[in-house]
């Protein structure tokens, strides 16, 4: 695979192994962009899904959250077929946010299970989400990164939220050294105490565990105005960001779609942001 940046819908059709799509975000240097879709929510206009309006204003890579693996639908979207029917529509890498329980058996579809995980074997790439809850943990999460590896192939990203801020610079680089590929940490100035020295630290921590760093707004600033969220990206990229993530509660279920442009056109231009916004899915 070539670098994400220069990627069209022909190089994205198969699903990618997991160190092809670690070389090619790499290959990207800071300038790859992911874009969460609440998979359930109605789409901000009816006559097109969140997933299409994303990838319309600069979106690299889309992540389904909430995705109910039983189901296989998103809102919006004719008929069924899930994740496959968004990548057609989109001609987009399309991958699935499991949330991380303390209870590996829960009855819940859209949670990490042996299940559902393997419901979801041929998504693109795959996010581990551990929310700030009493029984999930550190702990909780290195166990998860050990089932998913065991029924899902490819690409693995875990993103471990805290009401306090960020965490410890080392817990990102253990996911990594777990055997996950990237790490989501909070993006300068997107939660309590997220100083760009901090975001830095974990970034470089995350590097020298092998991984790939990815920051995320997802504090609601995903609807902030324009200026703002450029302001983000760019300190985002000062700590070494590999994949800039955007999350889904900016409005109706995704970011802002002028933030998604606002936020491509920062951290790699006109260019760049034009071509995949304007390039067809024929290509």
């Amino acid at each position: 695979m070539k670098r994400i940046l220069n990627c069209c819908t022909s190089d994205f059709n198969a699903q990618p192994g997991a160190e092809e799509l670690f070389a090619a975000m790499k290959a990207s240097e800071g300038r790859t962009l992911l874009a969460e879709v609440a998979a359930d929510t109605v789409p901000l206009y009816p006559d097109v899904t969140n997933a299409e309006l994303v990838s319309a204003f600069g979106a690299d890579l889309i992540l389904l959250k909430g995705y109910n693996t039983e189901a296989h639908s998103v809102a919006g979207a004719p008929g069924e077929g899930g994740y496959k029917h968004i990548k057609l529509l989109t001609g987009r890498l399309v991958g699935v946010s499991l949330e991380v329980v303390g209870n590996p058996d829960i009855e819940n579809p859209r949670c990490l299970t042996q299940k559902t995980l393997e419901r979801v074997r041929d998504a693109d790439f795959l996010c581990l989400t551990g929310y700030d809850k009493p029984d999930v943990d550190k702990q909780t999460m290195l166990e998860a990164i050990k089932l998913a590896q065991a029924y899902f192939p490819g690409f693995l990203m875990v993103a471990k939220f805290y009401a306090k801020g960020l965490a410890e610079a080392a817990e990102y680089a253990e996911y990594i050294s777990a055997g996950a590929h990237a790490a989501v940490i909070p993006a300068p100035g997107s939660c309590p105490g997220s100083r760009e020295e901090v975001v830095s630290r974990a970034v470089d921590a995350v590097h020298r565990a092998g991984g790939l760093a990815m920051t995320t707004i997802s504090s609601s600033q995903e609807g902030a105005d324009p200026e703002t969220v450029k302001l983000i990206g760019l300190a985002s990229k000062r700590c070494g960001s590999d994949v800039h993530n955007f999350g889904d509660a900016g409005c109706a279920g995704i970011a802002a779609p002028e933030a998604i442009q606002a936020l491509s056109i920062a951290i790699r231009g006109k260019r760049h942001t034009y071509v995949r916004m304007a390039s067809s899915i024929l290509r």
